[in-house]
């Protein structure tokens, strides 16, 4: 919890640096000397923060103890591998580029819509990639699944002594790594998100008193929603606890609204600063004095619902699909989408009842709803399992808390679970039955020359070729399958397939506002003739 929110802190101050420069060398040193003076000042309380953490693993039974070093192992051999995820091809590796080189740019929407996208996690990725030292830091994924791995530990071993099935759900987690392991190589905000959704979901059924849950619980979902806007209906536990406690707590919430006005402030700073748009995606209030704005056109092409349900409906059939149409299609889909659908289906019809006869006084019926909500909205914009699936997870550990109840059950299944990691992290496996994407059919695995040199922050070993484009110099990776991938090319890097398609059906092309590419990007109109 410690670490979490000193990452917080850190990304803050570091969304605030950005604005102003780049998140280089000079970042670095400032924070590693405030880092130097405020642990010596704190010096005491870094002890016993250490020496909680050791008493608390030497607390565990020995079988805990294999499983949990076991575990941690397979985490940090995992976070040696090439990243998995597609994303962190198209855009995660490039906005962390640009963060460490320039901070953020004016207008870097232009040269490649998803740049726009910046999250709070990847603003914290640039503080510890430590780009001028290293090029193939991009780990910190691992790092918090570490300190999440801890933390269920913690939880089995409350179990052990209290009973409480609700320390047992937690406890469980390791047994969703075959899922999480996918987000650990590469900084996905996902995981971020995850992570602290469970924490949120420990405080919010805990005994602690309403102050302490509402400071707790404002703080880290802030957090959240700094990394990732689709965790703003976290949101909704500290404002229950307000409501319900408001009397109690009013005098406390002076300053988590300056926390929350803070965030406000720097979210909207970095989505007008990379877009021109204060609410980005959204496109009301665009600062229109600002040459650098992406046209609208484009992102009410690329944001509407009919591009946003294209994943699972054809595009353009939208319109004519009825309700039902829409949910059947989504939740029966081929491959992974289709077990993570009818697993959630499931679990949405079974656990009010598991809720109500085994965890009658933890809150969960707050959660269950707070997780139908959640659906019911991206049903209307965005159905995208990852939005959603920490929920999902959470509840199906619920219903395993029920089913297993004996140590030696427990020890097993955890058990057998990290030896599916183990397989996964090091034979390689088609994943064709589960994906029709063929850019995720195949597991990256761990090499023994990884134990020293991790593997490169790309799982491409792309060919770039030197182009240009009216004053625009740009890298264009050759022969990718996806034309968003700009894997992990040299700024400024686009492919120019995604250009040619933008000149064509928006009639714009990036060019660079100035001289240099600090000075960012606008989306110059051209004659369709051309």
């Amino acid at each position: 919890m410690t670490s979490l929110l000193g990452l917080f802190a850190v990304t803050l101050l570091a969304g605030l640096w950005a604005i102003f420069g780049p998140i280089n060398l000079v970042f670095a040193v400032f924070l590693s000397s405030y880092t130097i003076l405020s642990g010596y000042y704190f010096r005491a309380d870094w002890r016993v923060l250490w020496k909680t953490t050791l008493e608390s693993i030497a607390s565990f039974s020995l079988p805990l103890k294999i499983l949990f070093w076991l575990s941690s192992l397979l985490i940090l051999v995992q976070s040696a591998t090439a990243p998995f995820v597609i994303d962190n091809e198209t855009y995660y590796i490039q906005t962390i580029k640009w963060l460490n080189e320039f901070g953020f740019v004016p207008g870097l929407a232009n040269l490649h819509l998803f740049l726009g996208q910046t999250s709070g996690w990847h603003i914290t990725q640039s503080v510890y990639s430590l780009s001028f030292l290293y090029e193939n830091f991009n780990d910190l994924n691992g790092f918090l699944l570490l300190m999440l791995n801890f933390w269920a530990f913690q939880h089995l071993q409350s179990y052990r002594v209290s009973g409480n099935k609700i320390d047992l759900a937690f406890g469980l987690l390791p047994l969703s790594y075959l899922f999480l392991f996918q987000f650990v190589n590469a900084p996905s905000p996902d995981l971020a998100v995850y992570v602290i959704a469970f924490l949120a979901f420990s405080i919010y059924t805990s005994d602690e008193n309403a102050t302490e849950k509402l400071k707790l619980l404002s703080v880290l979902l802030l957090f959240a929603v700094y990394i990732k806007i689709t965790a703003v209906v976290l949101l909704l536990l500290p404002i229950l606890i307000l409501i319900r406690h408001f009397r109690q707590i009013n005098g406390q919430f002076i300053p988590i609204r300056l926390l929350a006005g803070l965030v406000l402030f720097l979210w909207v700073i970095k989505n007008t600063l990379l877009t021109g748009y204060p609410f980005y995606p959204l496109t009301f209030l665009p600062y229109s004095e600002a040459d650098y704005v992406v046209p609208k056109d484009i992102l009410s092409y690329f944001f509407s619902h009919d591009m946003m349900h294209s994943f699972y409906i054809p595009f353009g059939t939208l319109e004519k699909a009825s309700l039902s149409d829409m949910l059947k299609h989504y939740f029966l889909l081929n491959g992974i989408d289709s077990v993570i659908g009818c697993t959630t289906l499931l679990l949405l019809i079974s656990t009010p009842f598991i809720i109500k006869k085994y965890y009658p006084k933890q809150g969960l019926q707050n959660l269950y709803w707070m997780f139908v909500v959640l659906l019911v909205l991206l049903i209307l914009s965005s159905p995208q399992y990852r939005f959603y699936v920490y929920f999902t997870i959470f509840l199906g550990l619920l219903v395993l808390a029920v089913l297993l109840s004996k140590e030696k059950i427990i020890l097993t299944v955890i058990g057998l679970s990290c030896v599916g990691c183990a397989v996964l992290v090091f034979i390689p496996m088609s994943f064709s039955s589960l994906t029709r994407n063929t850019m995720l059919m195949q597991n990256s695995t761990f090499e023994m020359e990884n134990m020293i040199f991790p593997k490169p922050n790309s799982k491409y070993k792309s060919i770039y070729t030197a182009e240009i484009k009216g004053n625009l110099h740009y890298n264009a990776p050759q022969n990718t399958e996806l034309f968003w991938i700009t894997g992990n090319g040299t700024l400024p890097t686009v492919s120019k397939e995604q250009l040619d398609y933008f000149e064509t059906y928006f009639h714009v092309i990036p060019q660079k506002r100035g001289e240099t590419l600090r000075e960012g990007f606008k989306a110059q109109n051209v004659n369709r003739h051309d």
